[in-house]
């Protein structure tokens, strides 16, 4: 989480553009995940975003919060977005993205990918 933080504060990640956009997951007043959606800086290609900085506390992995932020930020991909991409960090981050339809993916700047349908 400290990159995000680092990069929030520093201005070079706001979630502002269009498109764009930053979720919690709260219990009561704790938050307890959190993730976002910006459009891919690693490439010039209109229409890609990114899946950024998804967290979850240790404690509340396993019970559908990752789950369910990543089903927000898709359906927020929906208006702007016909490709999200993402950079697994680990084994199980992969195992989970996977699970959730992501695909594997041959490029240097992501290690999945996922077609999003535009809204009808």
């Amino acid at each position: 989480m400290r990159r995000l933080f680092e990069e929030w504060h520093s201005g070079s990640n706001r979630f502002e553009r269009p498109g764009e956009i930053i979720l919690g997951a709260w219990q009561g007043d704790r938050l307890v995940g959190l993730g976002g959606l910006n459009r891919d800086p690693y490439t010039a290609e209109e229409g890609v975003g990114r899946l950024r900085h998804l967290y979850v506390l240790g404690s509340h992995r396993h019970l559908g919060v990752g789950t369910l932020l990543v089903g927000h930020l898709l359906r927020k991909a929906e208006s702007h977005f016909r490709t999200v991409r993402l950079r697994a960090a680990s084994p199980d981050a992969a195992a989970f993205y996977r699970r959730l339809g992501f695909a594997e993916c041959d490029d240097p700047a992501a290690t999945h990918l996922i077609r999003v349908p535009p809204i009808a």
